[in-house]
């Protein structure tokens, strides 16, 4: 998948991850809630321009896991 940078019209690369440089092993996860409090989590992943720069974060939806 191509995603074009909202600041200068680059080639985004959407295949990276934000490590917290505090812990060796660490993924962002965002929790989302229905209104039931069903939880469902998805992997935060990071899209960074090629030519500016710019850093995107955006919620990986294909590996969405259910949790208690």
């Amino acid at each position: 998948m191509t995603k074009i940078c909202p600041k200068c019209n680059g080639e985004m690369n959407m295949d990276c991850y934000i490590q917290d440089s505090a812990k060796s092993i660490s993924n962002l996860v965002l929790i989302e809630k229905d209104n039931n409090l069903k939880k469902k989590t998805h992997l935060v992943k990071a899209a960074l321009c090629k030519t500016c720069g710019y850093i995107e974060l955006y919620a990986e939806l294909e590996e969405e896991k259910e949790s208690l």
